[in-house]
């Protein structure tokens, strides 16, 4: 049931021609964004065996435009270790206010349901990376 769930909310972003697929694939990071579109999505997400790095973003933010892609290399780069999704803000603010996302791009690492880690702002991709594989790391 969980699959079928997250393969009716995952899509193929025609726009940046990165192709998303259904959460069986999704679960242990294969290198795509996960673009989330219901509520439901997103706390299964975060709620599965996988970490999962969540780009806090809006269409409008300049910066958040900047960090896509930064996002979406980052996920090539990582798959298997990390599943990486983005969440639209204007869409979601009740997630974005029950985890205090009071500025974007925000990006938070989610480990079983809870953040272990957050940046707000436009972040390097290097600076990503690190923080994600410390965190392995400690919990190895």
């Amino acid at each position: 049931m969980k699959s079928i769930k997250l393969f009716l909310i995952v899509f193929v972003g025609l726009m940046t021609g990165n192709v998303l697929t259904s959460c069986a694939s999704v679960e242990g990071g294969n290198g795509d964004v996960v673009v989330i579109e219901s509520s439901e999505a997103f706390y299964e997400l975060i709620d599965g065996k996988t970490p999962v790095i969540v780009d806090f973003y809006a269409d409008w933010c300049r910066p958040c435009r900047i960090q896509g892609p930064i996002v979406e290399e980052l996920a090539a780069e990582m798959p298997g270790k990390v599943i990486v999704a983005k969440l639209d803000v204007d869409k979601f603010p009740r997630i974005a206010s029950k985890y205090q996302v009071t500025g974007i791009p925000s990006i938070i690492l989610y480990e079983k349901g809870e953040q272990v880690w957050k940046k707000v702002g436009l972040q390097q991709k290097a600076n990503l990376k690190a923080a994600i594989e410390a965190h392995l790391k400690s919990k190895s």
